[in-house]
């Protein structure tokens, strides 16, 4: 399908939003401002139970503070990072500084929005497990940053829901550049200032406008899971990812692009998260409003968690964390009622025109 451009208007500034076939944009957002700060990440050594935050010099002399929190996400054959979630600076930044109670002096790492002119047209897409699924070939994945090593694969049992806070997505003029970007500081070793856990830690990303990417490598066209699947039944094994430290086996992660602290996911987001949840818990004989007893098979990792949970339900496992924000993670009954209620109604689940980024 072919992606046509056209210039809009937002809030005073030039956006480019791709138009698709189904009335929807993948991307509709400001030009990021000329030299934008973009992003930083804190290593936290030393610092644990501590304050810290990013003191930053805005224009006019004003100051503003940004709260460090330690990440809870990575990989479960490697120990925690000491390190930040990623942190955004506001665009007009002139200085900043890293605070901390105790005065130890800590240096940010930089690290800027990742983009790509060359994008594959007509988006390469996948259909197989009931909703389309832009592959990591038409979002653009860099192969040379994909260093995970031998997936991992093991039965599936629960999933998990996250936003991404930052990127919120609305920094870009195409989303799969927010895509590319989370991949790129997921992959990227730490002298580029990523995590490096050589892949993107979740198993698939929903943007705004509902599209739906693939995320970790399965070695196919196909996300989630092992290569070779043809059919999804219970216990299909899924690929390993890294969203959930110590509980990553066997849980899948689903991403949506935003921050949903003080704001709620955009109805196409939504409906395209029901539609995926649905979509899986059909054939994996996941009942979406019941909770279940999670076990690691990798390690003594064990909980009682809902079949649908949010990131923060994994706090006692992962360490504390603020994700899906307050407005996702309160709309999670919901969904998963609406999860339930399509799964029962739909002799098969329907799928829904195809959004293009």
């Amino acid at each position: 399908m072919r992606i046509s451009r056209r210039s809009v208007m937002m809030a005073g500034a030039t956006a480019v939003a791709a138009t698709v076939g189904s009335g929807r944009r993948a991307a509709a957002a400001p030009t990021p401002t000329a030299g934008g700060a973009g992003y930083v990440s804190v290593d936290l050594t030393g610092t644990r139970g501590q304050r810290v935050a990013i003191r930053v010099a805005l224009p006019g002399g004003r100051t503003v503070e940004i709260a460090v929190r330690r990440t809870t996400h990575g990989r479960d054959d490697r120990p925690l990072p000491n390190t930040s979630e990623l942190i955004a600076l506001p665009a007009d930044t002139l200085d900043l500084e890293v605070i901390t109670d105790a005065g130890i002096a800590l240096t940010p790492t930089r690290y800027r929005i990742a983009t790509a002119p060359n994008f594959q047209s007509p988006v390469a897409t996948h259909y197989g497990w009931g909703f389309p699924v832009v592959t990591r070939a038409g979002w653009g994945a860099d192969p040379g940053l994909q260093t995970w090593g031998t997936p991992d694969y093991t039965p599936a049992q629960v999933i998990t829901v996250h936003h991404t806070a930052q990127p919120r997505g609305d920094e870009y003029l195409d989303y799969r550049d927010a895509v590319r970007s989370i991949y790129r500081f997921h992959a990227s070793p730490a002298s580029d200032g990523g995590r490096g856990w050589g892949d993107i830690g979740y198993h698939l990303v929903i943007d705004p406008n509902g599209v739906i990417y693939a995320g970790r490598d399965t070695g196919t066209d196909a996300p989630v899971f092992a290569p070779g699947t043809s059919t999804l039944r219970p216990g299909t094994p899924v690929v390993t990812a890294g969203h959930v430290y110590q509980a990553n086996s066997g849980n899948i992660g689903i991403c949506v692009i935003g921050d949903f602290t003080g704001s709620q996911p955009t109805p196409a987001a939504r409906a395209s998260l029901v539609q995926v949840l649905a979509a899986l818990c059909r054939p994996l004989g996941m009942n979406a409003q019941a909770a279940v007893r999670y076990a690691n098979p990798n390690n003594a990792v064990r909980a009682t968690q809902w079949s649908i949970s949010g990131h923060r339900d994994w706090s006692k496992i992962a360490g504390p964390t603020e994700c899906p924000g307050d407005e996702l993670w309160a709309l999670l009954p919901a969904l998963r009622s609406a999860t339930e209620f399509r799964v029962s109604d739909d002799a098969e689940v329907p799928r829904r025109p195809v959004p293009r980024p």
